[in-house]
């Protein structure tokens, strides 16, 4: 792994770790051990699919980055039957330019550890759908008990691949599920203490962004009614308490329409009309902070990183700086005032 002076300290993160597990304990779906039983009866090692004979289906899937965490699970509506930790054999994880993402490579005497899950089929058709970059494959993994079991994990299908740093809040997801599931102490040890990454980001080092007008504020009824489906009205979104209009696609014959079509038929139904940062907030957790139970139950620090996240991801990363407007703030009683340095032309 590359030699770097940035490693993972997850003793930032351990206490609100907890927290969240605990907030979601009740929440979490839980079969008895009798209808477990029912289906692991029909389970054949050298299959990653258990097919029961009123044909329901479930599907062995082996988690290589944040779905090996249970905060990560739960927040994608993911919730496993079994979970155990697994070696892979004769596979590596890389983790890709540029976001930093893991993916699995052939790798003959190598090997890496990770969490395997059996989730319901419609559960595993979802999971197919998040993770657009990817395509299943199957492999083989061990148990610790040394018992091997064919399943699916997923790779990734960019063109010229390259490899990259994890991010510090990728990294120590990926550390904390693997806690938590009990992957070998020795594994996670080197994930802490080789594995080089990109630092998080201190609070002050945040951006956001500026230029907003003066004095204009509108009502949540007046956000919702601009959320994209309407020809007449642009497409605003609300980021920690700042609005945005997006000016549109561009004509049909200019250079840029094919990506931003792409773009707006996924942002869209996500995130027109709307409050983002619960949204960004579970889409994009950072284990430093407890999981947010609503859209008012995140803290200030926690919308910035957010506002910091979307600048970086959506903003910057991709052109976008040039199909966005910001119109004013959303009116309510916390409303505040901030200096802010990210402008938008």
């Amino acid at each position: 792994m590359a030699d770097s002076v940035h490693r993972l300290n997850t003793s930032l993160s351990d206490e609100n770790f907890k927290q969240s597990c605990a907030s979601i304990r009740d929440k979490l779906v839980h079969l008895d051990q009798s209808s477990i039983d029912s289906i692991l009866e029909h389970d054949d090692p050298q299959k990653a699919e258990i097919v029961l004979p009123d044909g329901r289906q479930f599907i062995w899937y082996f988690a290589i980055g944040s779905m090996n965490n249970p905060i990560s699970l739960y927040l994608r509506d993911l919730y496993p039957i079994v979970s155990y930790p697994v070696v892979c054999p004769n596979y590596r994880v890389i983790f890709r330019s540029p976001s930093g993402m893991a993916d699995i490579e052939s790798d003959p005497g190598a090997e890496f550890h990770g969490v395997v899950h059996l989730l319901s089929n419609d559960e595993m058709a979802r999971l197919d759908k998040m993770e657009g970059m990817y395509r299943r494959i199957p492999v083989n993994v061990i148990d610790y008990q040394g018992q091997s079991h064919l399943v699916y994990a997923y790779t990734m299908i960019i063109p010229n691949k390259t490899v990259g740093l994890p991010s510090e809040r990728y990294l120590d997801i990926i550390v904390k599920g693997c806690e938590y599931y009990n992957v070998q102490p020795e594994y996670i040890n080197r994930l802490k203490q080789e594995q080089a990454l990109v630092p998080r980001k201190q609070p002050q080092e945040f951006q956001s962004f500026t230029d907003i007008p003066i004095d204009a504020f509108f009502s949540t009824d007046e956000l919702a009614r601009h959320d994209g489906t309407d020809p007449t009205l642009p497409m605003w979104i609300c980021i920690n308490g700042k609005i945005l209009e997006y000016s549109g696609l561009p004509p049909a014959d200019h250079p840029e329409y094919e990506e931003r079509r792409r773009f707006y038929s996924f942002f869209q139904p996500r995130w027109g009309g709307r409050q983002a940062d619960y949204g960004f907030a579970k889409g994009l957790y950072e284990p430093l902070y407890k999981i947010p139970l609503n859209e008012e139950d995140l803290s200030d620090e926690h919308r910035a990183m957010i506002e910091d996240l979307f600048i970086t991801m959506i903003i910057k990363n991709s052109q976008n700086i040039n199909y966005w407007k910001l119109i004013g703030r959303l009116l309510r009683s916390d409303t505040k005032l901030s200096t802010s340095h990210v402008h938008l032309n």
